[in-house]
């Protein structure tokens, strides 16, 4: 009878104890669970925090490596702090001789005066000054192709002066009847004036100013901020 209770007894502690064990495993399945859940939900935080601070750098990124603009108005505004740019001076010695006579008109035929023939040899010093004016240049920027095209005005004579302290005059001879004045002289140093600056023009002067302009602004234009970033033509 003893023994009966117990084997009852024992099948009783058996059963607890399987109770026991299988509620500790459910407990233990849904804590599992539970804890797979709160990786997965710090791994995705973990993905979304380092996809934000990759987008915030990747825009910093952006807006420090982007190119600098340059304007029209911030060319000529550089420009006409130079305003005429004097390229090319053509410095020269020359001589050249004066006549003159009074005359007289008959049967369509212009006849000198006896008496009155006036002459002199002058010789003399010259600088021409050739430049462009600045004012009317003409830029065009492209900023899809990231190039400024710069278009300059010809070259031309800025200024001419014959040296006056340097002015030697030879063989001088007065007419009778004609003698020479200050006005022969100036006349004839402002004919000079044109003649030197034809020859100059002849010999290439305008042309070679027009490279020389080219060059410097080039050279000048190349130092502004951020024109590296572009393709600079001067034409």
């Amino acid at each position: 009878m003893q023994e009966t209770k117990l084997n009852k007894l024992l099948v009783l502690s058996l059963g607890i104890l399987f109770v026991i064990s299988v509620i500790l495993g459910v407990v233990l399945f849904f804590s599992v669970q539970n804890q797979k859940e709160m990786e997965k939900k710090l791994a995705l935080q973990e993905e979304m925090i380092i996809s934000a601070e990759s987008k915030a750098k990747e825009e910093d990124s952006i807006i420090k490596e982007a190119d600098p603009v340059i304007t029209s108005k911030q060319i000529s505004e550089e420009l006409n702090a130079i305003q005429e740019l004097v390229t090319t001076e053509y410095l020269y010695t020359n001589a050249g001789k004066y006549e003159n006579n009074n005359q007289i008109t008959l049967f369509d035929r212009d006849i000198n005066i006896p008496l009155t023939k006036k002459s002199f040899l002058l010789a003399y010093d010259g600088r021409i000054k050739v430049g462009i004016d600045l004012s009317a240049v003409q830029i065009q920027i492209d900023e899809d192709s990231r190039k400024i095209t710069v278009a300059l005005p010809k070259s031309e004579i800025t200024s001419h002066e014959i040296f006056e302290k340097d002015i030697r005059v030879y063989d001088e001879s007065d007419g009778v009847f004609n003698k020479i004045t200050i006005d022969n002289y100036n006349e004839f140093v402002s004919q000079q004036k044109e003649i030197m600056e034809q020859k100059a023009i002849d010999r290439g002067v305008l042309t070679s100013a027009d490279q020389e302009a080219q060059t410097v602004i080039k050279s000048f234009l190349s130092k502004l901020p951020g024109m590296d970033t572009y393709t600079l033509v001067i034409q």
